[in-house]
């Protein structure tokens, strides 16, 4: 690992150094070509962790100013971006729910109601997980349901009964579910803020896809993958019958936890009021009949964003007592959030507008016009296929980072709809189910020593095709249905 380490770090500034001795290819300027080559070595030491991923991520602050291809002050702004401080404000939500407790108790009445069957064990452990990734860290939701995975399996070890995988499983189920629970909303996966920033980077005015124009595509999404991968995995490992005790163990954790403190109540009320604040911030069209945003009763719609409703929150949050002498988040418990996600996230944004400024994008996408002759299809699952693949290989967010840009300009370069490959993408992304280092809550499992690589490449790989099978197709479908979307190029994509 560390000879990867190193070679990569050597690898990436020999291509470097190496493209600016080169003559600058013919259609592209001096300032785009460096663009490209800051790129490609951020892309090798991502691939390789280098150095660490959130470090790689600064690159552009050291080297656009340098190369000539943005200003400081320019590049800069991409790391305070509002999506930037909108994932770092579901952050803060995050471990306030943490902190009070409240994710626990949500966790337990979900499986508690449910019932106590081993495959329905499975279903209420993954729904639960999914419902906490939806608006925490997937890897954060992992985390937060592993030891009540775990209380289950050694219950099961303790009764004696017949050795199963059910807990081969039911680590699985958690991991998986934390990854595509996470595609349901915008800031549950740092990846669809990666979308939603480069969009925006590339497409200046393209209409911004909000927190619920997301969620009308992701939560169906969720609620068709989820029951299949439930169902593949009980298939896979023959779960079946009852473990003994699971009610009671359900029971005497909820009993520990006692009746909801005033803490939980709080933030609760704040988690329902972010919610409705991000869902209703905007119209909502249905047909004919539409529901008034706030942002637009009150006249404010260009003014606000969801980062304006997160961090709003995040106010409320370090301003209400918990019901004593605290308040709900204390600044000492908030600093312990993933600041670096947000550090990966603007340095992705910085590399998107460095493609468009310079004009690399637009000859990416002269080399990729060929494209057009394809059916749409065809192309869409060529791009879900490479995604699904590389993303085993790399971190979510470096693929995202790395990918979205160059499938912005392969749209425009086959006068399709940048949306249509986008948004698949960007899903793949967090479907990474074959390699423990490939996503967050696949490396929080696999620590728990209840399962090992072969298990989880077994499993993985055949979700991986079922993935490739279900996701362009059901994506496709979703898109054009939900969002209205078509093949044809729109107008916003053509504006420079």
């Amino acid at each position: 690992m560390r000879n990867i380490k190193l070679i990569g770090m050597i690898a990436g500034i020999a291509v470097l150094i190496a493209g600016l001795l080169l003559p600058v290819p013919d259609g592209l300027s001096e300032s785009a070509r460096n663009a490209g080559l800051v790129a490609i070595l951020m892309a090798i030491w991502w691939i390789t962790e280098a150095i660490p991923v959130y470090a790689t991520a600064f690159l552009p602050m050291a080297l656009f100013p340098l190369l000539e291809i943005l200003p400081a002050g320019e590049t800069a702004i991409n790391y305070g971006h509002d999506f930037v401080l909108m994932m770092i404000s579901g952050f803060f939500l995050a471990k306030a729910i943490e902190a009070q407790n409240l994710h626990k108790r949500i966790a337990l009445v979900l499986i508690k109601t449910l019932g106590t069957s081993r495959p329905i064990i499975l279903l209420s452990m993954m729904l639960a997980t999914a419902f906490l990734s939806m608006w925490i860290a997937n890897v954060t939701a992992a985390l937060l349901m592993l030891p009540i995975g775990m209380a289950l399996i050694l219950k099961e070890e303790a009764s004696g009964g017949e050795r199963s995988h059910f807990g081969t499983a039911l680590m699985l189920g958690i991991a998986y579910s934390a990854s595509v629970g996470g595609t349901a909303t915008l800031i549950g996966s740092p990846t669809n803020m990666i979308f939603s920033g480069i969009l925006a980077k590339m497409f200046p005015e393209a209409p911004s896809v909000s927190f619920f124009d997301w969620f009308k595509i992701g939560f169906p999404l969720v609620v068709i993958f989820l029951p299949i991968v439930w169902y593949y995995l009980v298939k896979l490992f023959k779960i079946r019958g009852s473990i003994p005790g699971s009610k009671d163990i359900m029971d005497l954790e909820l009993k520990s936890l006692g009746s909801m403190s005033k803490g939980e109540v709080r933030v609760l009320t704040i988690f329902i009021f972010t919610s409705l604040g991000w869902i209703f911030r905007e119209n909502i069209v249905i047909d004919t009949f539409t529901i008034p945003g706030w942002s637009n009763l009150l006249g404010l719609q260009e003014y606000v964003h969801d980062s304006t409703v997160g961090m709003f929150a995040a106010m409320l949050l370090f301003m209400v007592s918990a019901g004593n002498d605290k308040r709900i988040l204390e600044w000492k418990t908030a600093v312990q959030i993933p600041w670096g996600v947000g550090v990966i996230v603007g340095g992705g944004y910085a590399m998107a507008s460095s493609f468009k400024v310079t004009g690399l994008a637009d000859w990416i996408g002269l080399q990729m016009a060929f494209i057009s002759g394809y059916p749409t299809f065809l192309v869409l699952l060529f791009v879900v296929g490479a995604i699904l693949i590389f993303t085993e290989m790399n971190s979510n967010t470096a693929t995202a980072n790395i990918f979205l840009p160059v499938l912005a300009s392969l749209a425009v370069a086959g006068n399709i709809n940048p949306l249509l490959l986008m948004i698949p993408a960007t899903f793949a992304c967090s479907f990474v189910f074959i390699m423990p280092a490939g996503t967050g809550p696949n490396t929080v499992v696999f620590g728990s020593n209840r399962i090992t690589i072969q298990e989880m490449a077994r499993a993985g790989v055949g979700l991986k095709i079922i993935s490739l099978v279900i996701l362009p197709f059901v994506l496709y479908l979703l898109i054009e249905l939900i969002m209205g979307i078509d093949r044809s190029i729109p107008e916003w994509a053509l504006m420079n």
